[in-house]
């Protein structure tokens, strides 16, 4: 494993060899991170058995930690008259703390007296000293497993306990999941591979065969062989749940320990776990500024709200971060905290998006090509797909000085606007629509680019003008499928820049019909279509006299782009 978690009662700690993350939730139900180095690694860990004996002390280790680390990130000082309440105050650290920390030592001694000493005497009176010594050993050894399972049995529903479990339940769907928060089974909350079912089944196994084996030798050298099959039960124990763990199947045969040490967490909880998670994986500065929101507990929250609307993606919380701050992306990845205005107006566009409303009608503007565009309801807003369409005429513009491009039904302005500001073209864009043009203008002036705007449906005012490129992107959506589509599509987009007719190949044929007479010979005319166009429109092309016909496909293989060259002698 990579990441490793340790529950608390009122949070997680999630390590790996280098660093550690803390999360827990205060007083005040808000979520509090503290991260740094961490000498506490597991070593060995491509050998079996010698991993599982460092596992098994490292979670030891991590889970003291965890609990007294959680006090101090307490938002609250704790006042009372109760002796939890002055201990937890003197100590500074949290008033859970104290009582599982109390309940673990009385645990310890508990169990000494019922695992060890108790069991052993009981049985000499009730079974005799004559009974066969392996037989005896192993009622006895069946006795102290009994008694154990009884006294879990009763922490399971002890009210200070269940934040414990249900952190540990937290635990083990983070790691299921990978740090989402949709879930991959019923009860992928119960995972053999987990601190305290691990430790909780070493204990088990170390009990059974150091009583089965029952070693009565010399006082020091019974210490000696039982710390060695204690350890070697450790590794083992280790090795058995990760069996178990490996696939659903056998993960539900730990059931049988894990229901003691986990329940089932709440959306908090989870969070929770995620913001440790989200740290750990991060790797931030040691120190985080007070007051400030850790980006791992924002993440948590974005990606709860998100993933529940089934609109969860990296991009679209990148672009939210970074919108809000005012940064590009790239310098948005740098930021690691935030003030609780810009964490609330960053969950408010969250929720809008988890709404089902498109980032561009969230913010009124989208990102193309590295370039900031104003869209609105007048326009269709620019696809990621679209820049590959941009990208293939920048390549044939490129070295070329003053050749002209006609942009099709330019919408926004998103393509004819680019092409004018990253080559020495002079370009021209049409459409019917005086909102949309009047839109693409205002985009024109604020990226400084020369773009020549002419009200037109399609080619009727361009008369005999002639370019060396036209690059369009038209409606290709047939008019049946469009009461189809994705709510944040039909409700947000135009239905003139969606609308391809029929068959959804209403311009395709105008384009490929009148765009000859606009072309200069040799001139290359570029296409976005839609998926499963392409032969359609190959046809309609060669039948219009176009050769060299080839396509580009976008990020999901889908062919997305046509170019073709008009040559009037053939």
């Amino acid at each position: 494993m990579k990441y490793f978690f340790f529950p608390c009662s009122i949070g997680v700690r999630c390590q790996n060899q280098k660093r550690y993350a803390l999360a827990v939730i205060d007083e005040r139900g808000a979520k509090r991170l503290r991260s740094g180095r961490t000498k506490n690694k597991i070593i060995l860990w491509n050998f079996p058995i010698f991993r599982g004996i460092s596992y098994f002390f490292a979670s030891i280790i991590a889970i003291l930690c965890a609990f007294w680390d959680s006090g101090k990130l307490s938002s609250q000082p704790v006042q009372s008259d109760g002796l939890s309440e002055k201990i937890a105050g003197k100590l500074n650290v949290k008033k859970e703390s104290v009582v599982i920390s109390f309940l673990m030592l009385l645990s310890l001694i508990i169990a000494l007296i019922i695992f060890g000493y108790l069991p052993t005497k009981l049985s000499f009176v009730f079974i005799g000293m004559s009974m066969n010594f392996a037989l005896r050993n192993f009622l006895i050894a069946l006795v102290k497993v009994t008694l154990f399972f009884l006294i879990l049995l009763i922490l399971r529903f002890i009210p200070a306990m269940q934040d414990l479990y249900k952190f540990n339940g937290a635990c083990n769907q983070v790691r299921l999941r990978g740090g989402s928060s949709q879930k991959v089974g019923n009860l992928d909350y119960y995972s053999p591979l987990n601190a305290l079912n691990v430790i909780v089944f070493t204990f088990l196994l170390a009990m059974f065969v150091i009583t089965c084996v029952g070693v009565s030798i010399a006082a020091h050298w019974n210490f000696l062989i039982n710390l060695a099959i204690f350890l070697f039960c450790c590794g083992t124990s280790y090795e058995i749940c990760w069996l178990l763990d490996r696939t659903p199947i056998l993960r539900k045969v730990g059931l049988i320990t894990n229901f003691f040490v986990c329940a089932k967490p709440s959306v908090t909880h989870d969070e929770v776990a995620r913001v440790a998670y989200n740290e750990a994986v991060l790797c931030v500065g040691d120190k985080m500024e007070e007051g400030k929101v850790p980006f791992a507990s924002l993440l948590a929250e974005m990606q709860t709200e998100l993933e529940k609307a089934g609109k969860y993606q990296k991009s679209d919380v990148e672009w939210i971060i970074a919108t809000v701050l005012g940064m590009s992306r790239a310098e948005a990845k740098l930021v690691k905290s935030f003030t609780p205005k810009q964490a609330r107006e960053i969950i408010k566009a969250a929720t809008m998006r988890a709404s089902g409303k498109p980032l561009s009608a969230i913010f009124g503007f989208v990102e193309f090509y590295g370039l900031k565009f104003d869209v609105n309801k007048k326009v269709l807003a620019p696809r990621m797909e679209t820049e590959i369409l941009v990208e293939e005429v920048l390549k044939e513009l490129h070295g070329k000085k003053g050749a002209e491009v006609l942009d099709l039904g330019t919408g926004s302005g998103a393509i004819a606007v680019t092409i004018a500001k990253l080559s020495q073209a002079k370009v021209a864009a049409v459409d019917v629509s005086k909102g949309a043009l009047q839109t693409a203008k205002i985009n024109a002036e604020k990226n400084d680019a020369k773009v020549e705007f002419i009200e037109s449906d399609m080619f009727d005012k361009l008369k005999k003008r002639k370019f060396d490129i036209i690059v369009s992107n038209p409606p290709y959506i047939r008019t049946l499928d469009i009461s189809g589509l994705d709510g944040e599509v039909k409700n947000f987009d135009p239905t003139l820049a969606l609308d391809g007719g029929e068959d959804g190949l209403k311009f395709y044929r105008i384009i490929a019909e009148q765009a000859p007479m606009h072309l200069k010979n040799g001139g290359w005319l570029f296409l976005e279509i839609g998926k499963g166009q392409f032969k359609d429109v190959e046809k309609l092309l060669s039948q219009a006299g176009f050769v060299d016909i080839s396509s580009k496909k976008d990020y999901a293989k889908i062919i997305r782009v046509v170019k073709a060259k008009y040559d009037k002698r053939k």
